[in-house]
Formats: C-alpha cells, structure tokens, sequence
C-alpha cells in the first residue's frame, strides 16, 4: 500500500494544532488510498512503513522528527496501534523534474511528475508486511 501527502510534513516538535492538522491530512490520503486500492493490509498485521519527504529547495527537518505525527496519523487507517510497525525506514531526498529513481513504483514516479509542476513538496509512504526478523536487512 503506497500513497502521498501533499505538503511539507510536520515534526513532532510543531506545536499541538500543526500538528492535529498533518495528522488528519495523513488519516485523509491514506483512506483516499485505500478505497482506490483493493489490496489493503490486514489491520492486525506487523508492517514495514517507508516514509520519504520529497522537497525543492531546502529544509530544515530533521529526519528523526518525520515519523512520529505521521505514524499518529495512520492510527486506526493502516493499523490499530504504531507498535505494530516493527520496521521503520525514513529519508528526505531533494526533487526536480526529470529525477530518475531506480526501483521507485509508477506511482510514486508519477508524484514525483506531477508534484515537481506545481513546486509541491509531498511525503510518500509505503506500507508491506513486516519483514523477515531472522534476516538482518
């Protein structure tokens, strides 16, 4: 399960209504999602999120405080409770028109296109099965 969130995400350090308003964004693209693609997660499922902030220019966030209100927000959507994501990878990459990325869906290239027209920055997030625990990645 993948989806994207328009816009420059919120740390866990914003203040309280900041905050509350990127989590109900997040809970609103990840239902949006989800009822476009049939093959949603079972609810009760360890899972493996990818989360990547795409931005033009500069940011200041720091990637350790990208998670935690998105997570939040995908309470009760992907998953009853955080504890169930037993893997957790988070990056911020820079973007422009015409960035090549090996192994990146058709759907996120296609973000990608249409979020770099309008100047956008958006986050991605991918969803799977929690992964092997007797492999270390």
């Amino acid at each position: 399960m993948e989806f994207i969130v328009a816009g420059a995400p919120r740390s866990a350090n914003a203040n309280a209504r900041s905050r509350r308003r990127w989590r109900e964004r997040v809970s609103r693209a990840a239902r949006e999602r989800l009822q476009e693609d049939a093959a949603s997660l079972p609810a009760d499922q360890d899972l493996a999120v990818l989360i990547i902030y795409f931005y033009q220019g500069e940011t200041t966030l720091d990637v350790d405080n990208i998670a935690k209100s998105l997570l939040d927000g995908l309470k009760g959507v992907l998953f009853r409770d955080d504890r169930q994501v037993s893997e957790l990878r988070v990056r911020k990459s820079r973007f422009s028109a015409g960035l090549s990325l090996t192994g990146a869906s058709l759907y996120l290239l296609d973000a990608i296109e249409r979020m770099s027209q309008t100047s956008s920055d958006f986050v991605y997030v991918r969803a799977d099965p929690a992964p092997d625990h007797s492999r270390i990645p």
